[in-house]
């Protein structure tokens, strides 16, 4: 008998590999930080790896998701309907993933690590399936900056996003020649494929015909400036109304007293976007739980049911506050109250529900 091989195995080791990933952010970001910090810390400085070799984005193993492949993007729901191809043909969406590689072996990673990408899956299945009703999802894989670059080694995370961008700039270069076609853009990212989207905003969307085309920016899950001395990415206007376009939309997730949570009393605080995902205004900070049409928990293999009315939401001091949803499912990666992996599954069905909204009405104000 061939014992060790076949799905049922396949499936247990992805389980384990993703729970040994999981535990490795929990020690990385929680108590026992000495074994995490050993576990995520590379132990040279960043000069002294070699770079891993640049994707080149005419290889379809440069990418996540784009039209044509299978992947984790296009999944739906149970309960949900489909995109419609009339409408999804019409609309591109660029998704930055979040880091995915959490190891000490480099501090920027290959595109071709097998957990790292299996891990990326999971984003795809659980952040950028949200919008595969609004357009044609494109993921670029790049050789983002593992987890620990961004505790406490400010010369790593400099140069380190700086290699990152390098490659998100590519990709979205390669896409704008060769895939989008003029069509309208949704930008997505989520934690660093957030980050790399404010530099993507900066870098091409303060005027010309991108700016035109642009349906909305949602770099979720950081920090993006409002006002203040420093300008937002790119000049957008933040987004006020749910059908607003050309505009930014941003949120970072807690419950009430997280030490990971901004501090009330900082000056920045308030020049920081947050705006409410169960409302889309930017005048309606607060919203119950009965606003929440559907959440469902990060997902390893398949998306659940989404269950409505889970959390209820406010903002305030820069980031959005909910009450801890009940059971293990929404607080296994919940630590000390920051509800950063949860940013898109507890308001997942509003953030769909929008992304077509926001795309739909976008092109009917373009109609020729």
């Amino acid at each position: 008998m061939n014992r060790g091989r076949g799905p049922g195995t396949a499936a247990r080791r992805a389980r384990c590999a993703l729970l040994t990933a999981g535990l490795a952010t929990v020690l990385a970001t929680g108590g026992c930080a000495s074994l995490g910090g050993w576990i995520t810390t590379p132990s040279q400085p960043y000069d002294a790896y070699t770079a891993p070799p640049a994707p080149d984005y005419a290889q379809p193993e440069s990418w996540a998701a784009r039209p044509g492949m299978r992947s984790p993007a296009l999944e739906v729901p149970p309960g949900l309907a489909p995109g419609e191809a009339q409408w999804t043909e019409l609309v591109d969406v660029f998704f930055l993933h979040p880091t995915t590689y959490f190891w000490r072996f480099a501090w920027n990673a290959g595109i071709h690590g097998w957990l790292a990408n299996r891990i990326v899956d999971v984003t795809l299945r659980d952040q950028a399936s949200a919008f595969n009703a609004a357009g044609r999802i494109f993921a670029p894989r790049y050789r983002q900056l593992t987890l620990s670059g961004f505790l406490g080694h400010p010369e790593a995370m400099e140069k380190g996003l700086a290699l990152a961008y390098s490659d998100v700039r590519r990709a979205f270069q390669y896409f704008l020649d060769h895939e989008n076609e003029g069509r309208p853009i949704l930008l997505v990212g989520h934690s660093q494929g957030s980050r790399l989207l404010l530099r993507l905003l900066d870098e091409f969307y303060r005027e010309g015909d991108l700016r035109e085309r642009l349906v909305a920016a949602y770099p979720i899950g950081t920090r993006a400036i409002e006002e203040g001395d420093r300008q937002k990415p790119g000049a957008l206007p933040i987004c006020r109304t749910p059908e607003q376009s050309g505009c930014l939309i941003s949120w970072r997730t807690f419950a009430p007293g997280s030490p990971w949570g901004p501090d009330p009393d900082e000056d920045a605080s308030e020049d920081v976007v947050c705006i409410n995902p169960l409302t889309w205004r930017h005048d309606q900070p607060v919203a119950p739980a009965s606003a929440n049409l559907g959440s469902l928990p990060v997902s390893i293999f398949s998306l659940s049911r989404p269950e409505p009315a889970l959390v209820g939401t406010h903002c305030a001091h820069g980031a959005l506050w909910i009450v801890p949803p009940p059971g293990w499912p929404y607080s296994f990666f919940a630590i000390d109250g920051n509800y950063h992996a949860e940013d898109f599954s507890l308001f997942y069905v509003n953030l769909r529900e929008n992304a077509i909204h926001r795309t739909r009405s976008f092109l009917r104000r373009h109609e020729p």
